[in-house]
């Protein structure tokens, strides 16, 4: 009987046990995809003492350095850009004025000033504000603090603390809210520590919004503070728009289709030995070399989370202990030698496939993310919510979706921007057994993907669960002979009710999993060597769940796949 993937975003349900709600992947032993996001309840406590509006703190020596604090200036001291801030005299927390900035189109609304500070000192950073996604944070050399709100009906204090670098003269306080919400507002703006030399405080304007992710997967942000770029609401969120390029906003060409033969590893962007799920190898650096050094020059980022209106989030924080790679990060891995990839889903990071409007505001929040993070295409995970309608050569609501999904991604990015399936089995050669409802419900859409040209290649799940053939027969995952068997099909073609879905070998990169303990269905070194060895090198590569699992346990798996490739 099919079973979420116990290990890969099942292979979340253990590995996201200690990340509340990655999204729920939760069976033994696997790894719970996570999608929780702490409260931002704590910013609160951090704040309270803190003076605001223009005053210093009653009782306290402590002055406020923010200009014009309380907007009671109008826009004095600060800068809005594309002309998104206003000051309004309603709803405002004190005095008569406050900030009303509107995000529109790719534009977050931020506003912000920059403000002389003195290096190795320590700030607090604190506001009132009021609506959705609403933030304030901090940038500058060795500075990088922020923290959001993910709906505050009426006035509320948000408030984030750092310490300067030795060479931090100046740092850039902010405020934006999100790609498609209403307008926020903010009053009583304090930055409290001692003041630098400048005279004066500048506005001058940021370089741009950044384009990363979406709102969070909860209502309230993570407590954890996010250590990379990205200004996505995170749990205590990434990096926002600074006052002037950084290395973290590097951009790096988009890679094409690998030449020669792949190794396809997922990369956890969370930490699984923190929980003791595969202790040795948790969280790791995108850019750690060991995973070239190991074979692995395919890398699937694992995973965005995704919000019920179809919003992606891809920045620390986003669920406890993610941290995902910088720009920069990205471009250095790929300059090494990694084609790296977005991997979209996992056994419970579902999408409501039903809604062309989930699909459409999935489409316009990833695209961003994908652009500035330099990726080079995506994977699709989608494990739940997908359906067949029981006619191959008809498709259902969430097949439709999803093709629209994929379509919309891949008509805002470079023409080559890649594209990968991981499927569980059930979907696609389990519909040799029945077609319908899951059950070969990948089919079609394989199919348009393979025979546009599209598909880069098939990484289907060769674990969890059972493998098929051609004819309805069934194999235990982790045999040989079940994975030949499901290989083959695919590569002479699977016919369903009169329609022929062929994935030829150059188009299959058969997963498994990397360790015993990373799922169902593992395979020794000598039976992954018996198995690729059945094509003659004709398989495209291999996949597998994951890059961290195989660490974690001395790599044998990533070392007998490079040797098998010869490379």
């Amino acid at each position: 009987m099919f079973r979420h993937r116990a290990s890969r975003p099942h292979q979340a349900a253990l590995e996201r046990a200690a990340q509340p709600h990655r999204t729920s992947h939760a069976a033994p032993g696997s790894s719970a995809l996570r999608r929780s996001i702490a409260g931002v309840s704590a910013a609160a406590v951090v704040a309270a003492g803190i003076a605001v509006a223009s005053s210093v703190t009653a009782g306290a020596a402590t002055p406020n350095l923010v200009s014009n604090p309380g907007f009671e200036s109008g826009l004095a001291g600060w800068s809005c850009t594309g002309g998104s801030g206003a000051i309004v005299t309603s709803p405002v927390h004190a005095g008569t004025s406050a900030l009303k900035a509107t995000p529109t189109g790719q534009d977050t609304a931020q506003c912000q000033q920059t403000i002389s500070v003195q290096p190795n000192s320590q700030y607090t950073l604190s506001a009132y504000v009021q609506g959705s996604y609403a933030y304030i944070g901090a940038t500058g050399t060795g500075v990088n603090a922020s923290t959001w709100t993910p709906n505050n009906a009426s006035y509320g204090l948000l408030s984030t603390s750092f310490t300067t670098g030795a060479s931090t003269t100046s740092v850039t306080v902010f405020t934006h809210g999100w790609y498609g919400q209403p307008a926020y507002y903010v009053d009583d703006v304090t930055l409290a520590g001692p003041g630098g030399t400048s005279s004066s405080p500048s506005s001058s304007p940021s370089t741009s919004p950044s384009t990363s992710a979406s709102p969070s997967t909860s209502a309230s942000p993570s407590t954890s503070p996010s250590t990379s770029p990205s200004t996505s609401p995170s749990t205590s969120p990434s990096t926002s728009p600074s006052s002037s390029p950084t290395s973290g906003d590097a951009t790096c060409a988009t890679k094409p289709r690998p030449a020669g033969k792949v190794l396809q590893g997922y990369w956890e962007n969370w930490d699984g030995a923190s929980n003791g799920v595969h202790p040795g190898l948790g969280w790791t650096p995108i850019t750690d070399s060991r995973i070239a050094q190991h074979g692995y020059n395919v890398i699937n980022a694992a995973f965005p989370v995704i919000l019920s209106d179809g919003t992606v989030l891809w920045q620390d924080g986003m669920d406890s202990g993610v941290k995902v790679a910088t720009p920069a990060e990205m471009c250095q891995a790929k300059a090494a030698g990694a084609t790296i990839l977005m991997s979209i889903g996992g056994a419970a990071a579902g999408i409501d496939l039903s809604s062309s409007a989930v699909a459409d505001k999935f489409v316009a929040t990833i695209v961003p993310i994908l652009k500035k993070y330099n990726f080079d295409g995506i994977d699709i995970d989608i494990e739940t919510g997908l359906s067949g309608s029981g006619s191959i050569g008809t498709l259902s609501a969430s097949q439709s979706n999803l093709i629209r999904i994929i379509d919309g991604v891949l008509a805002q990015m470079p023409a080559g921007f890649g594209l990968t399936m991981a499927p569980e089995t059930a979907y696609v050669t389990g519909g040799s057994v029945t077609y319908g409802s899951i059950w070969g419900s990948y089919l079609p859409i394989i199919k348009k993907y393979v025979d546009n040209g599209r598909l880069w290649w098939l990484n289907m799940q060769y674990y969890n669960g059972s493998m098929y053939g051609c004819s309805g027969d069934s194999y235990s995952a982790g045999t040989v002979q079940g994975f030949t068997a499901q290989t083959t099909c695919l590569n002479n073609g699977l016919t369903i009710q009169g329609t022929t879905v062929k994935v030829p070998y150059d188009k299959q990169v058969p997963g498994l999993p990397a360790q015993s303990g990373a799922g169902g269905g593992y395979m020794a070194p000598s039976l992954v060597s018996q198995a690729y060895g059945s094509y003659s090198g004709q398989l495209k590569g291999l996949m597998t769940w994951s890059i961290n699992w195989d660490g974690s346990k001395g790599w044998t798996f990533g070392d007998n796949v490079k040797s098998l490739q010869g490379r």
